[in-house]
């Protein structure tokens, strides 16, 4: 093969791969366009039969959901739930995920597994004995109940992600700093914490989507003190009528935390470990 003929074939491959890229990336990308366009269309607009791309924006649906104060309790519960779930995740998961890796100790391997098999069972298998044991503890519609729901929940997932950043870290640099008089905690913090910054930030942004998002256990862990977003936004669809004007806007005021948060942090999950370790 000629080296024309083989630059052609590369280009014809890049060429291919590109397509099916853009193909998928419209396919992820359209719903979340339509939701956005459907928010500032009117109810003549979006219930057209013929679908416009070309309409005049009106922000009633907005006013609408603000107008609501049960939506906005429902959003400031839903941040404050996010944000405590991923710090109390991540204070305990990563001494955790630190310890798995780091330490020797009679049945750990047994341990690792019981804390990774906790996810194994779907969360509608313990939502009736949860709910008798939240009526039972009077943890029901209360924000820590909801928060350590979450916590667990989220909690083996933020260890195994950690465990395997945590275990990428050149041990010798704990040996190191160990030599000079460092105990295991300030290892963990001044070595350890900066090197797995981009793992924290990853994980962060699963728990975020995982918590911001979760609906099953919401609906049977709280009522009206406590209600968090997803269940506010389900409210629009009832038996009679979907409000889709409504939906559409409480759907795109749902995904701009998100997708800011992970806009702000964006530059540490591009960040390689092995950079960091150099770095620092």
């Amino acid at each position: 093969m000629s080296y024309t003929e083989g630059s052609g074939k590369r280009r014809v491959n890049t060429l291919a791969a590109v397509c099916v890229l853009l193909v998928a990336v419209l396919l992820f990308v359209f719903p979340i366009a339509w939701m956005f366009l459907t928010a500032f269309k009117t109810r003549v607009d979006f219930l057209s039969a013929i679908p416009k791309f070309v309409f005049s924006p009106t922000l009633t649906n907005f006013a609408t959901i603000f107008a609501s104060q049960d939506f906005l309790k429902a959003y400031f519960h839903s941040i404050v739930v996010c944000v405590l779930t991923v710090l109390f995740a991540m204070l305990f998961g990563l001494p955790v995920s630190y310890a798995l890796s780091r330490f020797k100790f009679r049945r750990k391997s047994d341990l690792a597994f019981w804390i990774l098999s906790t996810r194994f069972a779907p969360a509608v298998v313990v939502l009736i004995p949860l709910f008798l044991i939240y009526r039972a503890l009077h943890l029901y519609d209360t924000f820590p109940g909801l928060i350590l729901v979450y916590l667990v929940n989220n909690l083996p997932l933020v260890i195994w992600v950690m465990y395997g950043f945590v275990k990428e870290v050149p041990i010798e640099m704990e040996e190191a700093a160990t030599i000079d008089g460092a105990s295991p905690i300030r290892c963990l913090l001044q070595i350890v914490l900066p090197i797995v910054r981009p793992g924290l930030v990853a994980t962060s942004i699963l728990v975020v989507i995982f918590t911001w998002n979760e609906l099953m256990f919401s609906i049977t862990l709280t009522a009206s003190r406590t209600r968090t977003l997803p269940m506010a936004i389900y409210n629009f669809i009832s038996y009679s009528a979907i409000n889709w004007g409504s939906l559409a806007a409480s759907g795109t005021l749902a995904v701009l935390p998100v997708v800011v948060f992970a806009l702000v942090i964006q530059r540490h999950l591009v960040s390689g470990l092995t950079f960091g370790a150099i770095k620092e």
